[in-house]
């Protein structure tokens, strides 16, 4: 009987539910989606900066909204392998979708990067070994 519930809670696992964006899309879905979108835009910006010489600020007006939508994710977002992001990204989302909290992708990223001894002395410490 256990069996049962445990396939609905990895059912849930692998839909988002609350997410204001991809609720009710499975995480499948979502990866597929992200990963075609980056692929995209990574061949718009390739594009784009290959005429950049003709129009320049035709290129920066083209060019700074993928910034802003890829490059809080990776700031070399245009050359990224498109499959790793995105699961990077949905990763990132299905948190999240755990905490039902909109937490920006910087705090996450603090959040999950360890903290060294090093890190938290001052710059001057080295004085005291």
């Amino acid at each position: 009987m256990s069996g049962a519930g445990e396939a609905g809670d990895q059912a849930m696992l692998d839909r988002f539910v609350w997410h204001p964006q991809y609720r009710g899309r499975t995480v499948a879905q979502v990866t597929d989606e992200l990963r075609g979108d980056l692929a995209h835009d990574q061949r718009a910006h390739e594009l784009t900066l290959a005429g950049a010489d003709q129009r320049e600020s035709a290129a920066l007006a083209a060019v700074l909204p993928l910034e802003k939508k890829w490059g809080a994710f990776d700031f070399d977002w245009a050359v990224a392998d498109p499959t790793d992001l995105a699961t990077r990204i949905v990763t990132f989302e299905r948190e999240r979708e755990r905490r039902q909290d909109l937490f920006s992708y910087e705090a996450y990223r603090r959040e999950s990067t360890p903290q060294t001894e090093s890190s938290s002395r001052p710059w001057w410490a080295f004085w005291r070994g």
